[in-house]
């Protein structure tokens, strides 16, 4: 790694430090650069502006969480599957605040301005981590056929991801938000989702 590889890691790191903590709107360039001890020149050098680097940092985001969802020598492919939709789960429990990240940065992207297509492409490593489990469920008889594994995968996927970022973003308004356990109502979901898929 170069020292400009090493330097522009470190803005990525002090950055999403920054955004996990704070509201993404809340948090500047200048903030980033105070944080890091570099001057917003520097930032700039390495990022054309805020967009590019959130962008980053949820690449960066990506990348710390992938492993949770992939099997790693699961018994069969339900217990496969069961480790990925869980793996939502045990984010929500660890880090709420990444959903809550999630959410702020989606809604930034929407508008406009900013390049998504290698995260986009980073994505498609949890549908990669799903479909291998899936496919092993099948060969091992632990899983039932899903007609459209597709539609399956992305409607349980956004449904799961919509709760979290919910559930970590909005906190609680009225009576009835204090009525379940956060965790539980994720939990419940995943629960719903499993049972639908075990052979």
């Amino acid at each position: 790694m170069t020292i400009l590889d090493a330097k522009r890691k470190f803005v990525i790191e002090t950055a999403t430090g920054l955004f996990l903590e704070r509201p993404v709107g809340a948090v500047t360039v200048k903030d980033i650069a105070a944080a890091s001890g570099l001057g917003e020149a520097t930032i700039y050098r390495y990022f054309s502006g805020k967009g590019e680097l959130l962008v980053a940092c949820a690449l960066s985001l990506q990348e710390k969480i992938v492993g949770l969802f992939e099997d790693q020598g699961t018994p069969d492919g339900f217990s496969g599957l069961a480790r990925f939709y869980r793996a939502y789960l045990e984010t929500f429990r660890n880090t709420p605040e990444l959903y809550r990240f999630l959410s702020e940065f989606d809604a930034y992207c929407h508008n406009g301005g900013v390049d998504l297509e290698e995260y986009a492409d980073n994505i498609d490593r949890f549908k990669g981590a799903f479909t291998a489990a899936y496919e092993r469920g099948l060969s091992d008889g632990s899983v039932r056929n899903v007609e459209n594994v597709s539609l399956f995968y992305y409607s349980t996927a956004h449904a799961l991801l919509a709760l979290c970022k919910k559930l970590a973003a909005e906190g609680t308004l009225i009576r009835q938000d204090y009525s379940t356990d956060r965790a539980a109502e994720v939990e419940t979901l995943i629960e719903l989702i499993l049972s639908s898929l075990k052979a």
